[in-house]
C-alpha cells in the first residue's frame, strides 16, 4: 500500500527530463479488451477513501486540459471503503445528477483525507451537500432516484466490464491499462497516454 503511494506521489511531483517515447505493452501498459472505442476517451476509476486517487487528481485535472478533446469518465468504484464504498459511490453519481461534482468531489476528498472525518452514513453526505450549495430537497429528490439507480449499475458493469480490482486505474480508449509503477513520473504518464490515444 505505501509502496504504491509513494508510486502515485513520484507521478504527481517528479519531472522527467524528454526522452523518445518507446513504450511496449506488458511494460507501460496492458491491453485489456481486443477492440478500442472508436472516440478517444480515459476513463478513471476511483474511491474518495483512496489516499493514492486523492493524490492522482491533480494529473487528471491537467490531462483533461491536456486533451479538451478526448472524453473523460470518472467511474466510482464501491470495493473500497467497507460499507461506505457503495455509499460514496452513490454520493458521486448524486454529484454528477445536481451538477456539483466539480465542488463536491475536492471537498469529499478534503474531509476523509486531510479532515480525517470520514462519513459514517448517508446522513453525512447529505450534510456535506447542503453545507456546499445543494438544497435539502434537490438532495432528497435524486439520491434514491431511478436515474441515480442507473448511473450506479452502469458504474458497477463497467468496473466489472475491466475486472477493476484497485485504485487508481486509468484505461484508454477502453483497451489499454497504464501499468502505473512502470510510468514513474508526471511527464512520463502524460506521455504513455498520448501514446495510447495515437494508437
Amino acid at each position: 500500500m505505501k509502496k504504491y503511494l509513494l508510486i502515485v506521489l513520484a507521478l504527481v511531483f517528479t519531472p522527467l527530463v524528454g526522452v523518445a517515447a518507446d513504450f511496449k505493452e506488458g511494460v507501460e501498459y496492458t491491453v485489456v479488451q481486443k477492440n478500442a472505442s472508436s472516440k478517444p476517451v480515459v476513463t478513471e476509476f476511483f474511491s474518495y477513501v483512496c489516499p493514492h486517487c486523492y493524490s492522482f487528481q491533480p494529473l487528471m485535472k491537467e490531462l483533461e486540459q491536456r486533451h479538451p478533446e478526448v472524453q473523460f469518465n470518472k467511474v466510482p468504484v464501491a470495493f473500497l471503503g467497507k460499507d461506505m464504498g457503495p455509499v460514496l459511490q452513490r454520493a458521486y453519481g448524486a454529484a454528477v445528477l445536481l451538477k456539483v461534482e466539480d465542488t463536491l468531489t475536492p471537498v469529499i476528498f478534503d474531509q476523509i483525507h486531510n479532515q480525517k472525518n470520514m462519513p459514517k452514513g448517508i446522513s453525512d453526505i447529505k450534510a456535506t451537500f447542503v453545507e456546499n450549495g445543494v438544497t435539502e430537497k434537490d438532495f432528497d429528490g435524486v439520491i434514491n432516484s431511478f436515474a441515480l439507480n442507473g448511473m450506479i449499475a452502469k458504474f458497477d458493469k463497467t468496473t466489472d466490464k475491466f475486472d477493476v480490482h484497485g485504485t487508481p486505474t486509468v484505461i484508454v480508449n477502453d483497451k489499454y491499462e497504464l501499468n502505473m509503477s512502470e510510468i514513474g513520473s508526471a511527464d512520463r504518464f502524460y506521455e504513455v497516454v498520448d501514446y495510447l490515444l495515437a494508437q
